[in-house]
């Protein structure tokens, strides 16, 4: 501002200010707060006002003094609220600190339900969010259940394979070109997914565990030599079960996925879940 502004100016533009500003000196004591704080505190805007004491020994009001830029503060009527703070040095010669507050509260519990209905859509979506040519494990179940259904039905057989690759970290580029070889060895009846921890799942219609034991063969086999890297050729580690008397598709998928646990676990590459 060009001109300075005048005492009653500075206070009416303080006690106007819808932010909640607190003044403290270099000691902790209250220098003055305005409307906005004192509509925060409530009733104990009172008692405070005139008081001599380290405000930082105030059970109420230390939380609010911190350094932190974001805090949880029990109001004197027990309601809980996030205050994002920001404070500024004063000049002069008590010296002190302004410190503003702006309630955040609705703000951070719209964000913690957007987060919450954005993980919601993403784990009922039927494909995968970055793979989308691939079902998610989501749609994986969805997509098995008939097909559990047909296969108790019909004594035929439905096997699945969950596969891991050995290197957790691998980027898109190498996700991609895995699930093109995953839907180039499959057939057109087969079924591929991913899930959100990038484990392929396989599931093989009309195939025996025995078959689905030769597929990953074949598959161990084009992984490395699709591999960018042909000293580290890529490889991966698979849990194979079969549909049985009793399963559902969630206790099927379960079992595959726990057995690609054992074969981490056990560095065998390939254990079967019976």
């Amino acid at each position: 501002m060009l001109n300075k502004l005048a005492l009653e100016e500075a206070r009416t533009l303080l006690d106007a200010c819808p932010l909640a500003i607190l003044l403290i000196d270099n000691a902790g004591q209250l220098h003055g707060f305005n409307a906005a704080f004192a509509e925060l505190l409530g009733d104990a805007a009172t008692s405070i006002r005139d008081s001599a004491t380290d405000l930082r020994n105030d059970s109420l009001l230390a939380p609010l003094l911190g350094q932190g830029t974001l805090v949880n503060w029990v109001m004197p009527d027990g309601d809980a609220r996030w205050l994002a703070v920001n404070s500024i040095p004063l000049d002069g010669n008590a010296g002190g600190t302004a410190r503003f507050y702006q309630d955040v509260t609705e703000k951070l519990r719209h964000k913690q339900e957007r987060d919450a209905l954005s993980n919601e859509l993403r784990e009922q979506s039927l494909k995968d969010a970055e793979l989308t040519s691939l079902l998610s494990r989501h749609g994986a179940l969805v997509s098995l259940e008939p097909l559990v259904a047909r296969s108790r039905r019909y004594n035929s057989p439905l096997s699945i394979v969950v596969m891991g690759l050995n290197d957790r970290t691998a980027q898109q580029r190498t996700l991609m070109k895995v699930s093109y070889l995953l839907k180039d060895q499959t057939r057109w009846a087969d079924l591929v997914g991913c899930t959100g921890a990038h484990e392929f799942i396989l599931i093989l219609q009309e195939t025996t565990q025995d078959s689905a034991v030769q597929l990953i063969n074949k598959l161990s086999e084009h992984l490395g030599r699709i591999s960018d890297d042909q000293a580290n050729p890529m490889s991966a580690c698979y849990g194979v079960t079969h549909c049985q008397k009793n399963d559902n598709a969630r206790s099927l998928l379960e079992r595959a996925e726990s057995a690609l646990i054992e074969a981490r676990n056990n560095d065998s590459g390939i254990a079967i879940a019976v």
